[in-house]
Order: C-alpha cells, then structure tokens, then sequence
C-alpha cells in the first residue's frame, strides 16, 4: 500500500525543517578555539536552493523565511535582511523549477550560482548603504565560493539521503503542474 501524499508532503516539510535546524546549530558549536582565516560554506543556503529546485511543495515560503529570520538572529546579523534576500533567490528559483527540470545539472548549477551571487552582492550592497559593519570582502568571497563548491554535495545527499527527486514525468500533466 502506498504512502499517503498528504503525509508525504508534511512529513518532508518536518524534515527539511529539521535539516535546516540541525545546520544552523552544527555551524554554531564550537569546533575551534582559534579564529579561522577562511569562511565555511553556506550549507544552509545550498540546501534549501537544492530542495526548493527538486520539490517546491516540500519548501514553503514560509519555512524559508522564519529559517532564515531565525539564522539571522543565531549569527547575529541584521535581522530580516538575509531572510528577506533569502526568500526573494528561493522564490526566483521556485518559478524556475518547472523549466529546469528537464535541463542538465549544469544549467541548474549556473542558476543557483546567479542567485547566490545576486544574494551575496545584494546583501553587501544594501549593508554598506546602511553603514553597517560587514565581514571583509575576502571572507565574503570565500564563503561564497565555499556555497557554489558545496553545491553539488548537497544535491547528491538531498538526492541520496533524503529522498528529494525532480517529480517524473507521471507525476506531473502536459503543464508541467504537479498531479
């Protein structure tokens, strides 16, 4: 007998939920004493660009922004800012989704690479407008260069380990809207 889709649906919103959660607080537990020189990926942003990309449903806008909203308050940035900008790329790519998913993973990677970098720069500009103090340029770069990197590991494990595919083709009409 099947799985129910309706318990499907909020099952893997749980999930995804729990996956940011459990990103969020890997990345504040103190692995090191001594401060880096370089910054980590934004796992957090790549996941969720992932996941929204394969299955939209199973990312709502809301779980996006009070993600990213409570990110902001953990990482002591501006609140509102980033998750803004957050929902604003994940929306973007949520329009996108039905077209990519006939496209090969490049073509997907160079969208989510122009959203990311449309987020970074946005976010930098709109902090140096506001006079806000901002980590350097160089970590700024890193970090993002980190997130493209990182990109596709956490598609193979949103694949993989969670179970989040492209709908196929039985799943969706001749709109591409999901059945």
């Amino acid at each position: 007998m099947g799985e129910h889709p309706l318990w499907r649906l909020w099952s893997m919103r749980a999930m995804y939920l729990a996956l940011c959660i459990f990103l969020i607080f890997f990345n504040l537990m103190p692995l090191e004493t001594l401060p880096r020189a370089w910054a980590g990926p934004d796992l957090l942003a790549a996941f969720t660009c992932a996941w929204v990309l394969r299955r939209p449903e199973y990312v709502p806008v809301l779980a996006v922004a009070s993600i990213a909203l409570l990110a902001d308050f953990l990482y002591q940035r501006p609140p509102g800012l980033w998750a803004a900008l957050m929902v604003l790329i994940t929306e973007g790519l949520r329009a996108r989704a039905i077209s990519l998913r006939d496209q090969s993973f490049i073509v997907e990677w160079i969208t989510v690479t122009s959203g990311l970098i449309i987020l970074a720069l946005s976010y930098r500009i709109i902090l140096a407008m506001l006079l806000v103090d901002q980590a350097p340029l160089g970590l700024s770069l890193i970090q993002l260069i980190m997130t493209l990197a990182c990109y596709p590991i956490a598609v193979l494990i949103t694949i993989t380990l969670f179970r989040v595919r492209r709908p196929s083709l039985a799943e969706v009409n001749a709109l591409g809207q999901r059945l």
